[in-house]
């Protein structure tokens, strides 16, 4: 029987909160076997396609753009999914980019991958990079998908690599990434750091499938919405500006349902990697182009976190947007992101 504190801990966090969820631009994908399938909102964007690796693994991808453009790796924040890419369908065609979105292990219907590691990833992007020809590549990552892009800066051979980026990513602990979080995401982020045991436990995981396997398809969406006010309550002007329209949050809450589309375990095990020791050091990261991309009123990842990060990583160029926030950044800044990261594009 599970002891009352995880009962309590198991009420008090919504796991879309843990890591904050991503802004973007898209519809959810209503494939059959999902455990809990999403209902679209808006036509479907990108090319939803899968890879079989050869140790059994499914994984899943998106592909948006021309199909002869700059190869861009998008890495999505957590809990997301690869839907999260399409916030930047506009600024694709005229800069000739292609973006491959790779769902993470658990997310989507990308599979499971028991044990997996932040530097792990970086050999399922090489693997969707190999099947596609592909040799020489950007990675560029949001929010929760930041440390995986570093990751691949430091576990991917450099003649592969053209740039890496990391716009508003989580920072490690040993930098210290809670100072200047808002008060809700600080209290997240050490239950799940000290707490870690409680998220791997079979009970919470059950009890939060079991949650959703009650609920409609509306029902869900409804949790996910209220989920995306509540984080917003403590957040700066701009993305409290997001939070208020109703077409952004549908599209945060789209992305949100394709990441749980197969239960809760892999946003679970996404949560309890990022705010662990990661399995690599900043400071061993040989790739010398990495650019880090960060709003001053960023309350989800703060500024800090960036701020250090670069002083921590060789030759790392890091770009402030004056009063942008974690939600407010890719929709203000999505274009000048581009423009800067894939310069002959």
């Amino acid at each position: 029987m599970a002891s009352n504190i995880t009962r309590k801990l198991s009420t008090l966090l919504d796991f879309s909160s843990l890591v904050s969820a991503s802004l973007l631009r898209v519809s959810p994908s209503s494939i059959p076997n999902a455990l809990f399938p999403s209902s679209p909102s808006h036509p479907t964007e990108g090319i939803l396609e899968s890879l079989l690796l050869s140790s059994g693994r499914t994984l899943t991808y998106r592909t948006y753009g021309p199909p002869n453009g700059t190869p861009l790796f998008y890495l999505h924040g957590s809990p997301s999914s690869s839907l999260e890419a399409a916030a930047l369908v506009p600024h694709l065609s005229s800069r000739n980019i292609r973006i491959i979105a790779p769902n993470r292990p658990g997310f989507g219907q990308s599979s499971l991958y028991p044990n997996r590691t932040l530097t792990g990833h970086a050999q399922d992007v090489i693997a969707i990079a190999d099947s596609l020809g592909i040799q020489m590549f950007r990675v560029i990552g949001l929010s929760g998908g930041g440390p995986y892009s570093l990751a691949c800066a430091h576990s991917i051979p450099s003649e592969r690599l053209a740039g890496v980026g990391v716009i508003a990513g989580a920072a490690p602990w040993k930098l210290n990434p809670t100072k200047g979080m808002d008060w809700h995401g600080w209290m997240r982020f050490h239950l799940v750091r000290y707490l870690s045991w409680t998220f791997n436990t079979a009970y919470l995981r059950r009890s939060f499938d079991n949650k959703l396997k009650c609920w409609s398809v509306e029902e869900r969406r409804d949790f996910w919405r209220k989920d995306v006010h509540n984080t917003a309550i403590d957040l700066g002007e701009k993305d409290k500006l997001v939070a208020e329209s109703k077409e952004a949050v549908g599209e945060i809450v789209d992305c949100t349902m394709e990441a749980f589309e197969s239960g809760c375990e892999g946003p679970i095990q996404d949560s309890v990697l990022l705010v662990a020791g990661w399995d690599f050091q900043l400071e061993n990261i040989g790739f010398e182009d990495v650019r880090l991309y960060v709003g001053t009123e960023d309350r989800s990842t703060p500024v800090h976190g960036a701020r250090e990060m670069q002083k921590a990583i060789k030759g790392a160029k890091l770009v402030e947007y004056e009063g942008d926030g974690h939600f407010s950044i890719l929709v203000n800044r999505g274009a000048e992101i581009l423009g800067d990261f894939v310069k002959e594009g």
